[in-house]
């Protein structure tokens, strides 16, 4: 069985776990518009992003930027997996593939 060499990790564990209730609007974005069929309604989670916008009131839009961001900042260098386990315990059918996947949010929330 190999094991893991944790000295070269560069993520450290979560502080505390991810909870809906500390994302409210993130919830509510991701299982409103990152559902099972967002593709098929949005073609991608970029442009769901954008037509949450659309339809939010501009306070429900910072929320959403400001909930992202702080998603962002807790799980900054966290490996893939536990980003994909975040966004599905905050109610996305999404799961981002990549860094790169995430920082389109990150652009279509500006």
């Amino acid at each position: 069985m190999t094991r893991l060499d944790k000295s070269k990790s560069k993520a450290a564990p979560l502080q505390s776990p991810i909870a809906a209730e500390d994302y409210p609007t993130l919830s509510e974005f991701f299982s409103a518009y990152l559902h099972q069929d967002f593709r098929n309604e949005y073609g991608s989670a970029t442009k769901a992003a954008k037509h949450y916008l659309a339809d939010a009131s501009p306070e429900d839009g910072q929320a959403l930027r400001n909930e992202w961001q702080n998603l962002r900042e807790k799980l900054a260098g966290q490996p893939l997996p536990v980003i994909q386990a975040a966004v599905r315990k905050l109610g996305a059918a999404w799961l981002p593939d990549s860094e790169a996947a995430l920082k389109q949010i990150d652009a279509a929330l500006k």
